[in-house]
């Protein structure tokens, strides 16, 4: 499959800022454009498939992890690249569990996209380098977590108190402290504070 991508981002100035880019510096193509999930999920019903589709996080009335999850599950010709403002380890987790195969931060020069773009056409995973350290910690401790455990310390890590994290997982606040107290005694800490200065 060739060099080519779709961009979904609702911000307008950053998703034409960065095909232009991409056009002029490198050998990639971007073939779509889109703000919102629809317009890309009816592109793909219609028009050709990109080999990568970048990703923001944060859409104005959506997420872009369910976006990733759909087009990972849909269509397995298509590699998905999260590219966005967050860089903690919250997010990267959350992004590789629906399907991502590489996350980078906005805030990364250009050449830190290409890279990742590269290793992702070539069927290699990549997480921005300032993100790796934090990951290398996380991934010993993921087999010893229940989903539900794992699902909590994505959002801890994302800076989530419990009651936002009972809305979000759709939890009551007494199961979430529960899912807390347990991942306390799984990582042998005593707080949030430590969780945070441990593994974000």
């Amino acid at each position: 499959m060739s060099k080519t991508l779709y961009i979904i981002d609702d911000h307008a100035m950053v998703k034409n800022g960065l095909k232009s880019w991409l056009d002029t510096y490198s050998d990639w193509k971007v073939i779509g454009i889109y703000a919102t999930s629809q317009e890309c999920y009816d592109a793909l019903s219609s028009s050709e498939h990109p080999a990568i589709i970048i990703c923001d996080v944060q859409l104005a009335n959506e997420t872009g992890f369910g976006i990733v999850k759909n087009i990972t599950d849909q269509y397995s010709d298509i590699k998905c690249v999260m590219y966005s403002m967050y860089d903690t380890a919250g997010f990267v987790m959350q992004a590789l569990d629906c399907g991502a195969k590489g996350y980078v931060s906005k805030a990364s020069s250009e050449e830190e996209l290409i890279k990742c773009l590269e290793a992702v056409y070539a069927d290699q995973n990549y997480i921005e380098a300032k993100m790796q350290m934090a990951q290398s910690k996380i991934e010993p401790i993921l087999s010893f977590l229940t989903k539900q455990e794992k699902r909590v310390f994505e959002e801890i890590l994302k800076g989530l108190s419990n009651d936002e994290i009972s809305k979000e997982l759709n939890l009551s606040g007494h199961s979430v402290e529960n899912y807390v107290s347990r991942l306390y005694d799984k990582l042998g800490i005593f707080s949030r504070i430590d969780i945070l200065e441990k593994y974000r």
